[in-house]
């Protein structure tokens, strides 16, 4: 015995299909007449938001146009699909990285390697095109990191800005504090006037 309210028999099951259908053709028909939602991509881009992280690169120092990275290869110990392999070149003034490589293909854009860096060298980029059909062209070596730092928008965080941000705010002094308790253990302020009672 079928249940009350449910269709009986062919005719009900007919009906049932011809709702399904005329709904699912409304949504259609509806759709049809909406404002299209793609980006014509790449003549038209859109604009990523501030915290968005993309392509990894490494920088230079704008003052005196030496690399940022120092080779300290704090970036290499973080990363967990361990996809940067930094080799250190020391010099008489500080260090460099001699060998710098990243492994685009099997990065998980986590940040970790950005939030350690202590030379701000390592950033993410506001792109993320960087498609190919031979991954080959997705092992970055530092001349190629370079010049996609060079090319694209940095992302706002650096390693600096980062580490202040989760930094918890400092307790106020002790010595702020003690001039404020002085006065009042010395006795009663004086009046406007200046005359004491």
């Amino acid at each position: 015995m079928a249940p009350e309210g449910a269709p009986r028999g062919f005719l009900g099951e007919v009906g049932n299909l011809v709702r399904a259908v005329f709904l699912a053709m409304r949504t259609t028909f509806l759709n049809f007449l909406r404002k299209p939602v793609t980006v014509h991509y790449p003549t038209v881009t859109r604009d990523y938001p501030d915290r968005f992280r993309g392509v990894l690169a490494l920088t230079y120092d704008p003052e005196t146009a030496e690399e940022n990275c120092i080779g300290c290869r704090l970036c290499e110990y973080i990363c967990p699909p361990q996809v940067i392999k930094v080799e250190m070149l020391k010099a008489e003034k500080r260090n460099f990285a001699k060998v710098f490589t990243l492994e685009l293909y099997a990065c998980e854009f986590c940040e970790l390697c950005v939030q350690v860096c202590p030379t701000d060298a390592i950033i993410m980029m506001k792109s993320f095109d960087m498609s190919t059909a031979d991954r080959r062209e997705l092992l970055l070596d530092k001349d190629r990191l370079h010049q996609i730092g060079l090319q694209f928008e940095p992302s706002w965080a650096t390693g600096n800005l980062l580490r202040d941000m989760q930094t918890p705010p400092k307790a106020p002094k002790a010595e702020a504090a003690e001039p404020a308790a002085r006065p009042a253990a010395a006795g009663p302020a004086p009046k406007a006037g200046g005359a004491a009672e």
